[in-house]
């Protein structure tokens, strides 16, 4: 299946072998042997192929490909990067959606207090403490989701700046 999600890649003009090959860290006859079948790309190839695809399809395809048959599974978070809605993805927004983080938790851990404390906790109460604790989560995972995007788009302007030096 992974052999014909690249090949599908590829042919859809999503990425090329060459790309491929550069975004996992391998040679591009690495590559076309993954697409023959004759071998398999390991984990942190396909995480690090994953990573830099700039074309969402293309990534969800790739992990679809990776993952049937396995115990594996994946989600990928709709959460939008530029949390203080300024126009741009920076550290501020992933100071903000820190903050936000440590702001849920407090509540979070003052409610726990209050229920061991009560030694009553009603199901709406533990609801709630669940909710919390998952806009938390969300805003915990929005602040890494922020720190890589500035990585990756610094990664691109050195890119770029190499391939003008040439």
């Amino acid at each position: 299946m992974l052999k014909r999600t690249l090949n599908r890649m590829i042919e859809k003009k999503q990425t090329s072998a060459r790309e491929i090959a550069e975004f996992a860290g391998v040679s591009t006859s690495t590559v076309y042997r993954w697409i023959a079948g004759e071998s398999q790309p390991d984990f942190d190839s396909i995480r690090l192929l994953v990573r830099h695809l700039p074309n969402r399809k293309a990534q969800e395809a790739l992990l679809h490909a990776f993952t049937t048959g396995s115990g594996w599974t994946f989600t990928r978070p709709d959460h939008d990067l530029d949390v203080n809605r300024d126009g741009a993805i920076n550290s501020d927004d992933a100071l903000d959606a820190a903050i936000e983080a440590v702001r849920t938790s407090s509540h979070a851990l003052k409610e726990v207090r209050t229920a061991c404390l009560n030694g009553n906790t009603s199901a709406e109460q533990t609801l709630n403490l669940i909710q919390l604790l998952h806009h938390t989560t969300q805003q915990c995972t929005i602040a890494q989701h922020v720190l890589m995007h500035m990585s990756d788009e610094a990664s691109k302007r050195k890119k770029a700046k190499l391939k003008l030096a040439r």
